[in-house]
């Protein structure tokens, strides 16, 4: 269930899934299946667009284990990988040495090797690298027959040796030599044409013909490498690879050309090559403008000048400055001069603001809510760069007969637009819309002599159609080639070569009949079930580096706990003959249980899919009525008050582990405070008047007043020291901890409750919050939760920059000090770092460090419900950051969470952002 998808229209579930332990375990696993004749598909990352990575016999995943970088040689500039090591991490690894692998697709973050070498995957830069092919050097591949040979470049002697062999590498070899020498010309006239960089469709024959020609006494070298690239794991599955690496580029140049018009852009690209750039990107509107409902891509649009119809992102590679800077004047003057109305040279800070919006192109699409979906199958034809324009008007003309609308955007360099129609394939209609399409652009794409696949292979989408691209007597040569390879059809039974007597499943999009009551108002995204629904494959949760989505894959690199795995088994539970049964299945409850909530999902998902509030309302729609369930979070408040009377004895109850064990707490947790803050503030409070008669209304969270008070004494403590007059409400419950425990009834409550005190409480211009995730809370869950017009709540930084404006802050001295910032989770989801960075300026001499890292681990109760994972997380995430902090340096950690976390994994103490405020009023060392 879990991996019955990948990023394409299919939606096939395998029989069994295997993760292989390592290479030996691979081997032996695929022997085994062999032996048994039994079919199976190889997955790596999983984002296949042609339904290459799901199949309906055994899947075996290689993504968990195998992810060595087995050994690298910087003199002979290769390195040798197995074929999970993701395409981002091996840069990474690979940039201390100014090297890089030179393909760079938009699924860096998670593509990886193999499933690269399978798909032949080529990135932007493909019109100045080539494609993944030209990197290869050799791979270790297991035959259907079971043993493992290795394809690299072989010499004459070498080859004529292979061909000897009684094996079935024997065989492959006679059969190709034989198939080549007597049908080139054959082959080459099928073939789509020899000046397209990106043709991926079929068997790479062409591309042995042209790299080793046969009949040219001159050619002395073979390889069946380049016959593995691009063949989806149908040939033979691969073990090992070893690459040729490319230098880093010296100097990198970025331009965006805006235009009026689509045609306007298209029509100079093959003009534009003159200029010899790195690459050539054409984004259209509806791509631009899905970025605007994108919370992390709406931060990237600074570079977008009004409302282009159409743009190109082209960058340059140039060996010196001068260079650069000469091919970027002349180009630009050059597109002003041909209809672009507006040329922006990008800094080279603002370069990944740019890219990271192309890259979540396919992502943004796919996030559209409802059925309708931009639909991968006519996405990947490339065509002559001469015809480019002509392909693209007649595709318009095409998808206008039918009345659909249709996505457009991708790699102009090299021919490549990726077309996607907007269509309901839960709908008869559109599917045969859908079949109809794909029959004509097949037509005109062999009119162009373009390949049907630039990219992302022929996989299963577009099987059938490969007998009219090549003529039945080439296709014969293909389903031969399979065949001799593959005599049994086991590997990978349905990509490229067409399977007659199957047919891939469509993906079910669509509303399943549910008597389901939902307490979160869904309507922006339809219904609850399109909310999971929005997970389109593109699995970005599963990024290895960078940000902060799903904290629990990245430590257990288990599907279940990725967003994609979650959607995908909420999908299944919500679309069953039971849902109300199969929303409390197992496999889904330790899914869901291990999130943490983190928010990342909403902003780094391009899709936004927001798994934090899915799982609260599936806590509601699961939880068991009773008295005795979640009371400890119920009545947390209540609990704490009566606690406090006697906190001594209630921090021996919780040390002993008796509470623990009752609420299910497997860590010591913090103590409660000596003194609730409540007790501190009626004793403490000032009864001064702000003179220019700014009032300030405090609502304080009960971990705060009973736990963190210290916290918020410094809170309440600087705000008496601002001109300002302060009323404060003291919360009977965490809002924040009833919506993560499904509470949402009781949070609805709490929350009309702290309304109905707001609004008794004498009138303020402000209303702040002193814990970050319950501040957050006021701005997003509870807007969906509640529907009445909301208070604006802010956060301390917020607040101190409007007490600012209004000249209310007291003076502040000078703190020479190193300052390290942690952003709480949803701080990180749902703002920016622009506020806490505004609010840091006001104080003088403080060198200021945004840590950049991903989630601490703690997330309210859950490290303490799973501490051996929440620890992991936290050093993952947070351990090579921490171990800069010197001993003098200042740690702020916004969240309450975050400050346990710190001191607990690390030792490090940290404070809240107004204890450092607070500082600058005083002489006093800061209490942690």
């Amino acid at each position: 269930m879990l991996i019955s998808t990948d990023a394409s229209i299919f939606e096939i579930e395998p029989i069994a899934v295997v993760q292989p332990k390592s290479r030996e375990n691979l081997i032996e696993i695929i022997r085994d299946l062999l032996l048994k004749n039994q079919h199976f598909t190889m997955r790596a990352g999983g984002t296949s667009i042609g339904g290459q990575a799901i199949g309906s016999g055994i899947l075996v995943d290689i993504s968990k284990n195998l992810t060595e970088i087995i050994d690298f040689s910087e003199e002979s500039r290769e390195v040798v990988v197995e074929p999970g090591v993701i395409q981002d991490d091996l840069n990474n690894f690979l940039k201390p040495y100014n090297l890089k692998f030179a393909p760079d697709t938009s699924t860096s973050s998670r593509a990886m090797i193999g499933g690269m070498i399978g798909n032949n995957s080529c990135g932007a830069y493909s019109v100045f690298y080539g494609t993944t092919r030209e990197h290869v050097k050799s791979i270790d591949v297991i035959l259907s027959d079971g043993n493992l040979v290795e394809f690299k470049e072989l010499s004459k002697t070498e080859l004529s040796n292979k061909l000897s062999l009684k094996t079935l590498e024997g065989d492959i070899y006679r059969f190709v030599i034989n198939l080549l020498n007597k049908n080139e010309q054959q082959i080459l006239n099928a073939f789509p044409d020899k000046g397209l960089i990106r043709r991926n469709t079929g068997y790479a024959l062409d591309e042995l013909i042209r790299k080793y020609p046969l009949n040219n006494s001159k050619s002395d070298k073979f390889s069946l490498a380049p016959l593995i690239c691009g063949s989806e794991g149908t040939l033979g599955v691969i073990v090992r690879a070893t690459l040729n690496l490319v230098d880093l580029p010296k100097h990198k140049g970025l331009m965006v050309a805006h235009f009026s018009s689509d045609e306007d852009s298209l029509n100079l690209v093959e003009n534009l090559l003159n200029f010899q750039p790195s690459a050539v990107e054409y984004i259209d509107k509806p791509t631009l403008d899905a970025s605007k409902n994108n919370i992390l891509q709406r931060k990237n649009r600074t570079w977008i000048n009004k409302d282009p119809k159409s743009i190109l992102i082209i960058e340059f590679f140039t060996h010196t400055k001068k260079e650069l800077n000469k091919k970027l004047d002349s180009c630009k003057q050059w597109l002003l001069s041909n209809n672009a109305y507006h040329v922006g040279i990008i800094s080279n800070k603002d370069h990944s603001k740019v890219w990271e919006i192309r890259k979540a192109g396919l992502g943004l699409l796919m996030g559209r809510v409802g059925a309708k979906k931009a639909i991968a199958i006519i996405e990947d034809v490339a065509v002559p760069i001469k015809y480019l324009c002509s392909y693209y008007q007649e595709i318009k003309s095409l998808m206008l007969s039918y009345d659909v609308e249709a996505i457009y955007y991708g790699h102009a360099s090299v021919g490549l637009i990726h077309v996607r129609p907007l269509l309901d394939l839960s709908n008869d209609l559109d599917r045969d819309k859908a079949k109809n399409i794909s029959l004509k652009v097949s037509k005109i794409v062999k009119k162009y002599k373009g390949s049907l696949s630039g990219e992302h292979g022929d996989g299963r989408v577009r099987a059938p159609y490969l007998q009219e691209q090549f003529g039945q007597k080439v296709y014969q040569y293909l389903v031969n080639l399979k065949n001799i390879f593959d005599p049994n059809n086991l590997l990978n039974p349905g990509s490229i070569i067409l399977d007659a007597n199957k047919s891939p499943n469509i993906r079910k999009v669509g509303t399943p009949e549910l008597n389901i009551l939902t307490m979160f108002n869904w309507s922006q995204d339809i219904s609850f079930v399109y909310a999971a629904e929005k997970c389109n494959g593109a699995g970005v949760c599963r990024k290895s580096i960078n940000g902060v989505m799903c904290p629990s894959y990245r430590a257990t690199r288990e599907e279940k706990f990725s967003t994609r795995g979650r959607a995908n088994l909420l999908r299944k539970a919500l679309y069953s003959k039971d849902p109300a049964k199969e929303l409390k299945n197992r496999e889904l409850k330790e899914a869901l249980d291990l999130c943490l909530s983190c928010k990342a999902c909403k902003s780094e998902c391009p899709a936004n899919v927001d798994m934090s509030k899915l799982k609260s309302e599936y806590l509601h729609q699961t939880q068991t009525i009773g008295l005795f369930q979640n009371w400890h979070i119920k009545y947390f408040g209540s609990i704490l008050k009566v606690a406090s009377r006697f906190p001594k004895f209630f921090n021996y109850m919780q040390n002993s582990s008796v509470l623990g064990k009752i609420v299910g707490i497997k860590r010591t947790p913090p103590n409660l405070a000596n003194e609730s803050l409540d007790a501190w503030w009626s004793k403490n409070k000032k009864n001064k008047k702000s003179t220019n008669n700014v009032s300030i209304c405090v609502v304080c969270d009960p971990y705060t007043q009973y736990y963190d008070a210290e916290i918020g004494k410094s809170f309440l403590a600087f705000l008496q020291a601002c001109d300002v007059n302060i009323n404060i409400i003291f919360s009977k419950h965490s809002i924040r901890a009833l919506i993560s425990n499904g509470l949402l009834d009781e949070a609805k409550h709490a929350v009309i409750e702290n309304i109905n005190q707001i609004k008794s409480a004498p009138k303020s211009d402000f209303i702040t919050g002193i814990e970050i995730s319950e501040v957050l809370t006021w701005r997003d869950d509870i807007k969906d939760l509640l529907d009445e017009n909301l208070p604006r709540v802010l956060f301390f930084e917020e607040l101190v920059l409007e007490l600012n404006i209004l000249e209310a802050l007291p003076k502040m001295r000078e703190i020479n000090s190193k300052v390290w910032i942690h952003t709480h989770c949803h701080q990180k989801a749902l703002t920016d770092n622009s506020v806490i960075k505004q609010a840091l300026s006001l104080i003088r001499g403080i060198d200021t460090q945004i840590i950049d890292s991903g989630c601490c681990g703690m997330a309210g109760d859950f490290g303490y419900k799973h501490p051996k994972l929440s620890i992991k997380i936290a050093k993952q995430s947070l351990e090579k950051e921490v171990a800069n902090i010197k001993s003098d340096d200042i740690l702020v950690a916004t969240g309450t969470s975050c400050r346990s976390q710190f001191f607990n994994v690390f030792q490090n103490n940290s404070i809240h952002l107004s204890q450092l405020f607070l500082k600058t009023i005083n002489n006093e060392n800061i209490k942690r």
